[in-house]
């Protein structure tokens, strides 16, 4: 009985092939694997976070009578005890911030949010402020905050979150008396005008809210590379 063999010209002509194939279905499969990634964490970073805050109402009350006069205040009074983490680091840039470090090798920066003027003087104080969540905690250090950096990392390493629950006005309504929130501040409900402007970059941070209505899941136009 005669067994043909391969020979070494169609041993290579199917590995060749094989190599081709893999060269353009391991970057998608790469690819879907982080958006997995992003859309886990920043799903349980959402639920995690806003049962840090009832817990913490049971004993510090109703959040929109919390007033943290500055982001140390709001994680030592009202966070530090109710949220698990493995580690906090201060950093600061433009204003004092904390990084929170999660066992899920997430990570998210916190401030309390205020403006000053021309002269150095506070002319805007809120009682909360940011939380932008980073699903790989390598992205939150201050080099990535800092100008054109920040903006690359928007809206795909660094996400968006809001917590103003005793800030009324128009602009804030989507933060008012609510726990942190997906950064809704200036929106109008338009979710047209969301996509657009989440697209188009003129309301990059909008992009996390996008995202939250649509089930957690990142759309499949989704324009920045994760």
């Amino acid at each position: 009985m005669k067994i043909r063999a391969f020979t070494l010209a169609e041993v290579l002509i199917t590995l060749g092939i094989m190599g081709i194939v893999a060269s353009m279905t391991i970057p998608t499969i790469i690819q879907k694997h982080k958006k997995n990634i992003v859309e886990t964490r920043m799903k349980k970073f959402y639920s995690t976070i806003n049962q840090a805050i009832l817990l913490s109402e049971n004993d510090n009350g109703d959040k929109k009578y919390w007033t943290p006069k500055n982001t140390d205040e709001l994680w030592s009074k009202y966070l530090k005890n109710y949220l698990k983490n493995i580690g906090i680091e201060d950093i600061s840039y433009v204003r004092p911030r904390k990084i929170v470090y999660f066992a899920d090798g997430s990570a998210v920066i916190i401030d309390i949010y205020f403006e000053t003027d021309e002269d150095g003087n506070t002319s805007l104080q809120t009682t909360g402020g940011h939380f932008l969540f980073c699903p790989e905690a390598k992205y939150c250090r201050v080099s990535t905050l800092i100008g054109p950096e920040f903006e690359k990392k928007r809206s795909s390493k660094i996400f968006s979150f809001g917590f103003w629950p005793n800030t009324s006005g128009e602009k804030w309504k989507y933060h008012y008396n609510k726990g942190v929130e997906p950064y809704k501040v200036r929106w109008n409900g338009d979710m047209q005008e969301l996509k657009t402007k989440c697209y188009d970059k003129s309301e990059i941070q909008w992009c996390t809210t996008l995202i939250q209505l649509n089930n957690w899941k990142i759309p499949d136009d989704y324009p920045y590379q994760l």
